[in-house]
């Protein structure tokens, strides 16, 4: 019963609509009085500007809380399939690894990773799909914008703002031309999973 409960709290993030979990952590994220503002007050630490921090570095404060709120949101789907494939791995092989004196470490690199491979290289390839799509969790963590600097920018936000919204001119040339080098990078990805996961015989 346990169990179930906790897969319950892990995927409730994925039924929840996108935008209300956003919308959730935008007022996390809120410097006046965001959730995790008032707890780096009560811990004496520094607060940040979150999504508002601008960002010189390659990897900002800003990007930072956009993944933490998408990796929350999305976790779930990913957490349940894993566990499903660990479920799946039959007892007797630790148990005969634990009797030939395998530690821990050992267990998992050679019996746990595997029996998984296969299903840790699909969640590979659709994380890295599901981030190259990232486009609602700027969006609505910005209000619209790519954050301070576009610190927070992607390239389907990039697609968006050359097709709607930059400058009040739509440039429909570049956002078409972006779309197709987002298709050609995703079908380079997926060529290498399809590769990756074949049966070698």
């Amino acid at each position: 019963m346990r169990a179930a409960n906790l897969r319950i709290l892990v995927y409730l993030p994925v039924m929840l609509p996108p935008a209300s979990a956003l919308l959730l952590f935008a007022y996390f994220y809120n410097p006046q009085y965001g959730l995790f503002d008032e707890i780096l007050r009560v811990l004496h630490l520094p607060t940040s500007q979150w999504v508002l921090q601008p960002g010189t570095g390659f990897v900002s404060t800003a990007m930072i809380s956009v993944v933490i709120a998408s990796t929350w949101m999305n976790m779930g789907s990913a957490t349940l399939i894993y566990l499903a494939a660990l479920q799946n791995i039959p007892g007797e092989l630790y148990e005969a690894a634990e009797l030939d004196g395998a530690g821990l470490f050992s267990r998992i690199r050679n019996i746990t990773i595997p029996q998984t491979k296969l299903i840790l290289l699909m969640l590979l390839m659709l994380q890295v799909v599901a981030t190259m799509q990232m486009f609602v969790e700027s969006f609505v963590l910005t209000n619209g914008g790519g954050g301070v600097g576009d610190n927070t920018q992607s390239v389907v936000m990039l697609i968006y703002q050359y097709a709607f919204a930059l400058s009040g001119a739509s440039n429909y040339n570049s956002a078409s031309a972006l779309g197709v080098v987002l298709m050609v990078v995703l079908a380079v990805f997926s060529g290498g999973f399809l590769w990756a996961t074949k049966d070698r015989g």
